[in-house]
């Protein structure tokens, strides 16, 4: 009688500390696949850029007669639906000189690289490059050609 009752009474307390674990969270936690969020996780100015759009020569000073000015963004996880974009204004005149919007085709994470390009030189004086995620101003970038 003593033996048949010890598998009964080891089931039980196994039963019993079974029942008492959260099993489904601890495997939910385990193996939850959720995606992370979008996130920045710098923003450069520079004078150049490589061509996994990373930045060169960051700086928020430019030559006077300078053409070309670069932002790269590193960004985790950015989906289709959102959105990146850069406005470009001249703060002497309070003039926007250009915008640029970006969407991934596909989720990723990485350089995303935005260019002014001024082919007469931009003017002498100060800038701001203002950053948008998703319409909402994440950054202002300023700086100044001399």
């Amino acid at each position: 009688m003593r033996a048949r009752s010890l598998p009964i009474i080891t089931i039980s307390i196994l039963l019993i500390f079974l029942i008492s674990c959260d099993i489904p969270s601890i495997w939910q936690t385990k193996w939850s696949s959720e995606p992370k969020p979008f996130s920045i996780e710098s923003v450069t100015i520079s004078r150049n850029m490589g061509e996994d759009f990373t930045p060169v020569n960051s700086t928020d000073e430019f030559p006077a007669g300078s053409s070309v000015i670069y932002i790269s963004i590193k960004i985790n996880n950015m989906t289709p639906e959102d959105n990146l974009s850069v406005t470009w204004n001249y703060l002497e005149t309070r003039e926007e000189i250009d915008s640029t919007d970006f969407s991934p085709e596909e989720t990723g994470s990485g350089y995303i690289g935005f260019k002014l390009t001024v082919v007469q030189g931009l003017l002498t004086g100060n800038y701001n490059a203002l950053v948008y995620v998703n319409d909402e101003i994440y950054e202002i970038i300023e700086f100044s050609v001399k």
